[in-house]
């Protein structure tokens, strides 16, 4: 009787994991995401404190800001900048004579963006735009365009990170951070957790966003964050162009 039930039980645990992947990976749409974030736009930016003895998704960001090498003057995509809480640190590297430029699908996440940082700290070099990231076409070329915590989330990643490419001057930076399945092994026993948290948070860390990056440019780099769990990742635009596995330069 009790190996019947430990093996209903391992049955019952595959079968809910199997959901819950399923979930994951057709639970991201857009109606959901607007919901979602229509009710935490106003407190969104908090959610990178909420952390026990230290604070992951902070040192995921400065990460990716260190590596795309912003400088003084510099013009920045914040691609699904959402709240903008990459902002400050973006400004501390391109100054008064840099500019932002920051898209998001959500109204609500760009109004908040705009009273923390526009009112809220007087800066006069940013630009929101509301707008599909699978759909934005840029007026004048970007030196660097970033994405934190959004390719998990947009419906249509792929195509998004195509147009981040365009919107690069030939030479620019295009650089992602995002959450990501963890495989290192002792991570594993945790990673029904993790499907878990997908489906509450509507996002799907199954997506290997660094592999295409690695494709659409040169010069890629990787680093592993927060016990695998997050990453950083930068690619260059070529300067002249090159046939690439997507067959675009």
């Amino acid at each position: 009787m009790a190996r019947r039930h430990f093996l209903l039980g391992v049955l019952a645990g595959l079968a809910l994991g199997a959901a819950l992947r399923q979930r994951r990976q057709t639970g991201v749409t857009q109606p959901r995401l607007d919901r979602y974030y229509q009710q935490r736009a106003s407190v969104y930016n908090l959610t990178d404190y909420l952390y026990l003895g230290s604070f992951p998704r902070i040192e995921m960001r400065k990460k990716l800001i260190e590596m795309v090498d912003l400088k003084p003057g510099m013009r920045v995509l914040d691609m699904a900048c959402g709240a903008g809480a990459n902002f400050p640190y973006i400004m501390e590297k391109i100054g008064p004579t840099g500019h932002i430029v920051g898209t998001d699908y959500s109204q609500e996440m760009l109004d908040s963006a705009h009273q923390q940082f526009v009112l809220g700290r007087g800066w006069q070099n940013i630009t929101l735009v509301q707008s599909d990231a699978a759909e934005f076409r840029a007026a004048e070329p970007f030196d660097v365009v970033i994405c934190t915590l959004g390719l998990a989330v947009i419906p249509r990643w792929e195509t998004a990170m195509q147009r981040a490419m365009d919107a690069l001057k030939p030479g620019g930076v295009f650089g992602i951070a995002d959450l990501k399945e963890s495989d290192r092994w002792y991570t594993l026993p945790l990673r029904f957790l993790s499907e878990v948290m997908d489906v509450v948070i509507i996002a799907d860390s199954s997506r290997r966003a660094w592999e295409r990056l690695e494709t659409l440019g040169e010069d890629f780099q990787f680093v592993d964050l927060f016990h695998g769990y997050l990453y950083a990742a930068t690619v260059r635009k070529p300067l002249a162009v090159k046939a690439y596995a997507n067959g675009r330069g």
